[in-house]
């Protein structure tokens, strides 16, 4: 570096040092002010972006709505720079607010085209990426990082959470019914919606608790009462409630570069359900990478899979397909955008796309702790560090969701062999039978006609329903591991055993007490819903308001037929259902009782009570 470069740093970092000195006085009120500007104007923007999106504006409208648009962005960058000039380590600024900074830059750069508009960008987007409408590419890709900026500024506004004094119940159960109201207001806005539909509020209610809850179940067809934007919003709402909303609120709260408190990292520890908050951020960081991974390679799957004869518009419409088909079933929500589902013309014979859902159905329905424990064991022995075993919960998952999916499918096979089936062949008979068992165990996707099944058949999925797909998963039901636990208890017991012992290890009694906790409350429930069904559906077949309650409480999704026939009524039992279903009837319990007493430290006399 010359002498003259030299001296033009030194005199710019002599600038920036007085310019410190000048300012460090009101640096902390500044930093505050900014902080509650910054939550003020991505309110602001959010609403400015539903108002654009939601509604049909007029030209004046629409022009305030732009001139907000900038006036917030303007905002941002002055906030970007006064960060920086109140940072005495500009290093540690800048690696901290990465992400503003890249958004920030985007958004700089989409400005400067809109500005210039440059003959070469059309082009090259042209013959890169085949698209005709440069200033619409523009726009997308400047709203997406507008949207992400302010959902990392509002980050910031979750530092406050511990001071509402919430255990990690409560907030679990609260961020679902808020994730719940808040996409049915979406989905109600005029141009979320085909013009001639009008969505009532319970219908919205109903479709935003299915896919927060990620069920499936539906009584309008998406595909064809809602436009792209409500389906995207159906999407966002699948994933959100797929990998928990808190997820989502502690992953933006670290983007924000927010410090996060010890009442935060406790409330974090505790809605992962991990030993600490260092293993909660990193067990954060691999779902999230995980799920991107999956996802993404699923979408490809997908993508290649397709029916020759699918009518497509064209690429971006067959993308757009895929990543929606695998962001739904990798989080069991069932939910797809062809009329009828999976039974639609073009995709119940496509017996390998049938195939790679079942997969991406299963690797959601195992919990993202036995991914782990799989996958990073696969990567272990590929490298030759070390030679890892898989801990007892990873084991019982995957041997009790490999004898549900295979004795699920023998059976399926064996009562629709002339019915359900009749119309694949052999080979088609096996692929479309394994899909169906996988998918009944909380995904809802159907590639059969559910309401000419036989009542066996109704019977073997109720019970894969109820039992459902494995704890820490997208999934819903008891789980796995508690139908496990109650099998080996009830097997115990004939045998006149008291305790549990799983490879040279013990099963707690709390656990037992827990899964028959579980077992109790879901069974009472279930009937309680199905009581409640058969008076406000009147005439309706019992056997199709058991099936439908038991798909509604684990979230699977499968449906006789019944659903859009509802009346108001038994929409709402099921929307409750939905929700208790997702949030865990035991957390609910948990959230409603302020503090846990604990037990006393003596004990009363034995009492000797006849049982059977």
């Amino acid at each position: 570096m010359s002498f003259l470069d030299e001296n033009i740093i030194r005199r710019l970092r002599n600038i920036r040092e007085s310019v410190n000195i000048l300012l460090y006085d009101s640096k902390k009120r500044a930093t505050k002010i900014m902080d509650v500007m910054s939550v003020a104007a991505a309110l602001l923007g959010i609403a400015a972006l539903l108002f654009d999106h939601g509604f049909e504006n007029s030209s004046y409208n629409a022009h305030v709505i732009h001139i907000t648009f900038r006036c917030i962005i303007t905002f941002y960058y002055v906030k970007f720079v006064l960060g920086y000039l109140y940072s005495f380590t500009p290093k540690k600024y800048f690696k901290d607010y990465k992400v503003n900074g890249i958004l920030l830059g985007i958004i700089l750069c989409v400005l400067i085209y809109d500005a210039t508009s440059p003959v070469w960008v059309g082009e090259l987007l042209k013959n890169l990426l085949d698209i005709d409408d440069p200033k619409l590419f523009s726009i997308l890709v400047e709203q997406t990082s507008f949207l992400l900026l302010l959902i990392i500024e509002l980050g910031r506004a979750s530092s406050f959470l511990p001071a509402m004094r919430m255990s990690a119940q409560k907030l679990f159960t609260l961020s679902f019914m808020i994730l719940i109201f808040v996409g049915a207001g979406l989905l109600m806005l005029p141009r979320m919606s085909v013009a001639q539909y009008d969505v009532s509020f319970v219908d919205a209610l109903f479709t935003a608790t299915s896919a927060s809850c990620v069920t499936g179940l539906s009584v309008n067809e998406i595909s064809e009462v809602f436009t792209l934007r409500g389906q995207l919003v159906i999407m966002l709402l699948i994933q959100f409630g797929g990998l928990n909303i808190i997820t989502f609120a502690t992953f933006f709260l670290i983007l924000s570069k927010k410090n996060i408190g010890i009442k935060n990292q406790a409330l974090i520890k505790d809605s992962l359900d991990a030993k600490n908050f260092t293993d909660s951020m990193q067990l954060l960081k691999e779902i999230f990478v995980s799920t991107f991974v999956i996802e993404s390679i699923g979408a490809i799957l997908i993508f290649f899979n397709w029916s020759n004869n699918t009518p497509f518009i064209d690429f971006y419409q067959k993308a757009y397909f895929s990543i929606f088909h695998s962001i739904s079933a990798f989080n069991n929500a069932g939910f797809s955008l062809f009329q009828n589902g999976m039974m639609n013309y073009y995709c119940q014979n496509a017996y390998v796309l049938q195939f790679v859902i079942a997969l991406l159905i299963i690797l959601g329905g195992i919990g993202f702790p036995v991914i782990k424990d799989v996958f990073g064991d696969v990567i272990f022995k590929r490298h030759g560090k070390i030679n890892r075993k898989w801990s007892l919960n990873t084991k019982i998952v995957v041997f009790t969701s490999l004898c549900l999916i295979f004795i699920g499918m023998f059976f399926f096979m064996l009562f629709e062999w002339n019915n359900g089936l009749k119309s694949h062949q052999w080979g088609g008979k096996i692929i479309v039978s394994f899909f169906q068992s996988v998918s009944a165990r909380t995904a809802g996707f159907s590639s059969v006609d559910f309401s000419m099944l036989f009542n066996p058949t109704l019977i073997l999925f109720i019970i894969l329903m109820f039992i459902g797909a494995s704890p820490v998963s997208t999934g819903g039901g008891i789980k796995t591991s508690t139908f496990t636990i109650l099998l080996l208890s009830a097997i115990n017991t004939i045998k006149g055993k008291e305790r549990i012992d799983l490879e040279h290890s013990q099963v707690s009694n709390s656990a037992v007490l827990r899964s028959m906790t579980i077992l109790l409350f879901s069974a009472c429930f279930v009937i309680l819903g199905t009581i409640i069904l058969s008076f406000t559906q009147p005439g309706e077949d019992m056997m199709k308001l058991v099936f439908e309650e038991v798909s509604a409480f684990t979230t699977t999704g499968l449906s006789t037929g019944i659903t859009p026939n509802l009346t108001t009524s038994s929409k709402i039992m099921l929307i409750v259902s939905m929700f208790m279903g997702r949030i865990g009837l035991l957390t609910f319990g948990f959230a409603l009782i302020s503090k846990i007493k604990p037990e006393p430290d003596y004990h009363y006399p034995k009492a000797r009570i006849v049982i059977g």
